[in-house]
């Protein structure tokens, strides 16, 4: 089958559609992806800009009338959908590892140092890393991570990592992944706004 190509018409609107069993999806740089890139990232995601990339790319609603469904304005629909973009491009674009991170880090950092690590690639977010290490270890008081202390431990680690792929070469890959969060924090943490529950995707399911 051959794929369409995307024409740019309007900054806030995509007007050529796709077949249902293949789609593309428009980047900033106005290259062209197939939707196969993106599909095995589509569950980082959260749930609403799942939804929003399913109903604007598959079932090729406009902006318009998702702004509808969900009682929010078209430009809250972009952003979430520019947004959506972003986070599948960083999926798609950080470093893989073959393996646990974990396993991996053992031997070379504490539990906790490899926690930090861990959280913080698998979140971007410092304070929800530092919210993951407080429950875990149950700390309180004076011991409690907040995201200042958690970016200070994280920036450790890298420089840490730094020294130790030159003779490691299982850590290079590792460096190269924890330095990528490190110039994309934040990349998966997602802003919660509650107006943005008024739409409910069983609902729209039930109405195609």
């Amino acid at each position: 089958m051959s794929k369409s190509m995307i024409k740019t018409m309007d900054p806030q609107e995509i007007q050529n559609r796709f077949s249902s069993d293949q789609y593309l999806l428009m980047q900033s740089d106005s290259s062209t992806f197939t939707f196969e890139d993106f599909q095995p990232f589509l569950d980082r995601l959260p749930q609403r800009e799942i939804d929003l990339i399913d109903m604007y790319y598959r079932d090729q609603k406009k902006q318009k009338e998702i702004a509808e469904f969900f009682g929010v304005t078209q430009g809250a629909i972009s952003h979430r959908l520019s947004r959506a973009r972003k986070r599948l491009d960083f999926l798609r674009d950080m470093p893989k590892i073959m393996g646990s991170l974990r396993d991996i880090l053992e031997g070379h950092f504490d539990g906790f140092e490899v926690d930090v690590i861990a959280y913080m690639t698998e979140t971007t977010c410092q304070s929800r890393t530092a919210e993951l290490l407080n429950q875990k270890y149950r700390l309180q008081g004076k011991n409690r991570m907040t995201q200042v202390k958690v970016r200070h431990k994280f920036d450790r680690s890298i420089e840490r990592l730094k020294k130790l792929k030159k003779s490691h070469y299982e850590l290079r890959i590792c460096f190269e992944l924890a330095f990528y969060v490190k110039e994309n924090l934040y990349m998966l943490h997602e802003v919660v706004l509650p107006h943005f529950n008024r739409g409910h995707r069983h609902k729209y399911n039930e109405i195609r």
